[in-house]
């Protein structure tokens, strides 16, 4: 949009009013007016300097800035130690805060929101591949919110405090009427939108420095500068900021008057241009400055749509309305009641009838729409009013998650773009792994049961009659790969197969078994109400929604491998959770991709166990929930790679024996009761295409990236086949073709490259028989002996020449069987036919060379084709322990 770009122009075109400021040192000096105190004015206490924080355009100052430890999924404690600083070093200056969240769902905003999703993603692309590339921290210009963030920092200044707030229907109104209304000095943001309202004062959140001498540094915006520099009336500034353009008057309505305005640059067309340059805002701020009126709105808007050729009254009325939306927001605006409070009552949909959704354990059925050309009004049940005036003041004061409001009110959530790679199939969208325990979630917050339980009641006695559906749909708008535009998918969801409360019992019970159904419906819903969860000797209070969240992923498909699971565990009972400075300097030498979405994955589970504990009247307590007293992501990241190391459990648990038994205790009530399937680790170099399977969505073709669809991740060729340039073969065996290439490769081993070998040259040299490259001969197993050349073992430092030392931790050992790496050797079986021999000399063609010992040549084809088949699947589990130390299995690839 247009008015966004309008922030980058007066930092570059009016640097006049951009005043470097110290908020502490104004603060201090800060001297209250006499006013009336509203009914409301507590926040803004007499004599103290108070400012309103737009928490949307500072999160990454709140979380303590551009740190580059956000990509392993966020140091909490760390964040909660800045943010005591900051509030600290208000307070002792006479200033106050209130933070002001957006809780509100925004749906004429959607098209906005979409490309603010599309960009992060392209952010998440970037971090992906530079972590996979260098493993080492991306640089700050790819800064993302880790997960989980917002609800983070709100419970942080709740313990500190300090006064959060929660919009419900336009953010930017309400913190503009929030300031007005309650008399605050400023506000601290980074939103052009904010100099058209013209605050009290408006300070910019991209600067904003809590320095070590004790200031706190930032820009401010003076708008009279702003004025002047524009040479502008401000009067007219309303009409200026709807010809930039926003979610009213959007961009494409205004390409015939840009195309019309003109500028030093005429030759270019601005259609295709995605922010508009310094030259078209003065064009456009010529243009209101030369009206010869703005009191007729009717009239300047025939004159700035005379060349639209289509819809003139229709792009009339929406500039009537941008203009009007600016105008609410202005002080002028305020005091003649443009902006009043619409209240609850006015802002709650009289929505009656089901929603649809889906029920839990019935798949993903989804229906996919487009924001702009869907017309269909979907209902959501009626819902009481003494459950919206909760839902409504917990919302308000920051108290409740926002889904559970946007759901009860409009039937519609948004699920933002998370740290996840949609070209690997190794972990499942975050979307798809949660919208089981969603769905539940939905279903328990819209009374499904009860309005079962009442309409069977009353028909009893009744026979022959017709059984009502009391299924409803819940909306969720989400950012799929492949697609650019804002598309929704229907969840339909049904009432649960288990006895669960009512939510005014849950919300507003007061009996003695209330707070035993509040804890049991959730450990429910996130399918962990076993009788270990509930023993506090396995599960400490403050790891139950962790352990709930670990729980609910293996039990959902292979997420988790067993040293992931540990690591989560391990990191959790660590003392260094909660020392900082330690943390601060703890130096990673890796970080790995899985690890960093891994870690990901996990706090959005916990976003979602927060929603599930709200909707179940909050039956842990959100001190509880705190995720600085369970997660950190570097030491999550340090106890990962230890894990992948094969190291002992003692040993990821820094020695100490009674972490160790913490850590047993917590996994045996994560795997009560259920089936442990472990996610396997993937060979690297291996391509692993999704297996086409029927989809069973209700509407429209398999979605992109959906499991299952060839068009989606793990697809890297044109034609979803594998690698660009490179043709897929015949595929043989389990792990299909064999990945040595034709122009040459190398053999690696626990990261090691031990062996290499040169191009095919057969093809090109001649054709004659010795024109052929010898094949390379390379024996790996026997520690320490190094490579076998045909003459006797190199050394292994010959194997690595050139090559940096191996890292401190080595990656994950694929190989299985019984033994270690250490003490047992690799073996390369091929199948028996072409390519397979015993002879010397080698022959030609592709293929794999073993050479056999003794034991191996009394076998018959067919036994010998059994064992290849039982060391594939099952991994030398006929071999002997004197075979296993002693044998060497020779390998010639000839490529």
């Amino acid at each position: 949009m247009g008015i966004k770009d309008f922030q980058d122009f007066l930092e570059t075109e009016c640097a006049s009013a951009c005043l470097s400021v110290d908020l502490l040192k104004i603060s201090r000096a800060f001297v209250p007016k006499r006013v009336p105190i509203s009914r409301l004015n507590q926040i803004a206490k007499t004599g103290r300097f108070c400012v309103i924080v737009d928490a949307e355009s500072c999160l990454d100052r709140l979380y303590g800035g551009y740190f580059s430890d956000w990509v392993c999924g966020g140091q909490w404690n760390r964040m909660t130690a800045f943010l005591s600083n900051l509030v600290q070093a208000c307070q002792n200056a006479n200033m106050d805060l209130v933070v002001f969240f957006n809780g509100a769902l925004e749906k004429e905003k959607i098209k906005e929101w979409t490309s603010q999703q599309l960009a992060q993603k392209d952010k998440v692309r970037y971090v992906l591949r530079h972590i996979s590339s260098k493993g080492t921290p991306p640089p700050k210009v790819w800064w993302t919110q880790p997960v989980f963030l917002k609800e983070a920092v709100k419970m942080a200044l709740r313990q500190l405090g300090i006064s959060v707030a929660c919009s419900m229907d336009d953010h930017h109104l309400e913190v503009i009427r929030f300031c007005r209304e309650h008399n605050l000095q400023g506000i601290i943001a980074q939103e052009s939108v904010y100099t058209i309202f013209d605050p009290p004062r408006y300070f910019s959140s991209n600067n904003l420095k809590l320095t070590y001498k004790g200031s706190l540094e930032t820009k401010e915006y003076i708008m009279d500068e702003i004025a002047k520099c524009m040479n502008l009336n401000p009067n007219r500034f309303c009409i200026f900021a709807a010809l930039l353009g926003n979610h009213i008057l959007t961009d494409e309505d205004l390409i015939p008057f840009r195309d019309s305005i003109p500028s030093l640059d005429q030759g270019k067309h601005r259609k295709g241009r995605d922010k508009l340059d310094s030259e078209t805002i003065k064009g456009i701020c010529d243009y209101v400055r030369n009206l010869a009126a703005v009191d007729n709105l009717e009239v300047v808007g025939a004159d700035v749509f005379k060349l639209a050729k289509t819809s003139k009254l229709e792009l009339i009325e929406k500039f009537k309305q941008s203009v009007h939306f600016f105008l609410s927001g202005t002080g002028e605006g305020f005091f003649r009641g443009y902006n009043q409070p619409k209240g609850p009552a006015a802002s709650l949909h009289n929505y009656t009838g089901p929603h649809g959704r889906q029920p839990v354990g019935q798949g993903d059925a989804r229906l996919h729409g487009n924001a702009m050309g869907d017309a269909q009004k979907k209902k959501i049940p009626q819902v009481p009013n003494e459950i919206l005036r909760v839902a409504v003041d917990r919302h308000q004061k920051g108290l409740m998650h926002p889904f559970i409001y946007q759901v009860l009110t409009q039937g519609e959530v948004k699920l933002p773009v998370i740290l996840e790679d949609d070209a690997t199939r190794e972990l499942l969208s975050y979307i798809d792994v949660y919208r089981p325990l969603r769905s539940t979630i939905y279903s328990v917050l819209l009374n499904l049961n009860k309005q079962k339980i009442v309409h069977e009641i009353q028909n009893k006695d009744k026979s022959n009659v017709a059984q009502p559906d009391f299924s409803a749909q819940v909306k969720e708008w989400v950012v799929r790969p492949g697609l650019n535009h804002p598309t929704f998918e229907m969840v339909t969801v049904r009432p649960v197969e288990w006895k669960v409360p009512s939510v005014q019992r849950m919300w507003l019970g007061h009996q003695d078994g209330d707070k035993d159904r509040r804890i049991r419906a959730f450990l429910t819903m996130m399918w962990s109400d076993t009788n270990l969860m509930m023993n506090t000797n396995y599960v400490p209070q403050h790891l139950l929604v962790m352990c709930s969240v670990l729980r609910y992923l293996m039990q959902y498909r292979r997420v988790l491998q067993r040293q992931e699971l540990d690591a989560f565990l391990a990191m959790s009972v660590s003392p260094l959770l909660h020392d900082v400075q330690t943390m601060q300097d703890l130096k990673l030498p890796n970080i790995l991709p899985r690890g960093s979405q891994l870690a990901a994955l996990f706090m959005a589970g916990i976003e979602t166990a927060t929603i599930a504990n709200d909707v179940c009247g909050a039956p842990i307590p959100w001190t509880m929930i705190c995720p600085w007293t369970y997660m950190d992501g570097k030491l999550f990241h340090f106890k990962l790679l230890k894990a992948n190391n094969n190291t002992p459990l003692l040993d990821i648990c820094d020695g100490q024996m009674e972490q160790v038994l913490r850590v047993e205790r917590m996994r045996q009530a994560i795997l009560e009761n259920i089936q442990v399937e472990f996610a396997k680790p993937l060979l690297p170099g291996f391509y692993y295409p999704y297996p086409e399977q029927a989809y069973h969505g209700a509407g429209g073709p398999m979605p992109y990236g959906y499991p299952g669809s060839s068009r989606g991740r793990g697809v890297v060729g044109p034609m979803g086949g594998g690698p660009p340039g490179r043709p897929v073969g015949r595929g043989r065996g389990i792990l299909g073709r064999s990945p040595v290439e034709a122009q040459g490769g190398q053999l690696e081993i626990a990261g090691v490259v031990v062996g290499q070998w040169g191009p095919n040259m057969s093809n090109r040299r001649g054709r004659g028989g010795n024109s052929q490259m010898p094949p390379q001969v390379m024996s790996v197993g026997q520690r320490g002996r190094g490579l076998y050349n045909g003459r006797g073992f190199l050394p292994r430092q010959a194997l690595i020449r050139g090559r940096p030392a191996p890292p401190m931790y080595r990656p994950t050992f694929y190989g299985r069987g019984r033994a270690s790496p250490a003490k047992r050797p690799v073996r390369i079986v091929a199948r028996p036919g072409r390519g397979r021999t015993v002879k010397t000399p080698l022959p030609k063609g592709r293929g794999v060379t073993v050479a056999v010992t003794s034991s191996m040549k009394s076998k018959s084809p067919d036994q010998d084709y059994d064992d290849a088949e039982e060391e594939v699947n099952g991994g030398f589990s006929g071999a002997s322990e004197d075979e296993e130390d002693s044998g060497v299995a020779a390998v010639s690839v000839n490529a």
